[in-house]
């Protein structure tokens, strides 16, 4: 049951367990929503995240996907 309307989505962005930042996307890239979206990876190139954070390649790291929650249905 949903309370309030999704807006879009964002991707955490975290390497040895400490966020390091975030993505805004509006549709989302997997099926799974919340704590069991991780995606574990390792970075072929250098990924830019919001407030200018980098992630270097070949670092690893792991994403999870979470909803941007809007007006009250």
């Amino acid at each position: 049951m949903k309370v309030f309307k999704d807006i879009g989505y964002f991707v955490e962005y975290c390497v040895n367990g400490k966020l390091i930042g975030t993505l805004l996307i509006n549709k989302p890239d997997r099926d799974e929503v919340g704590y069991y979206s991780r995606i574990d990876a390792i970075a072929d190139t250098d990924i830019k995240l919001q407030k200018n954070k980098i992630i270097k390649k070949g670092t690893k790291y792991y994403t999870r996907l979470y909803p941007l929650c809007g007006q009250k249905i």
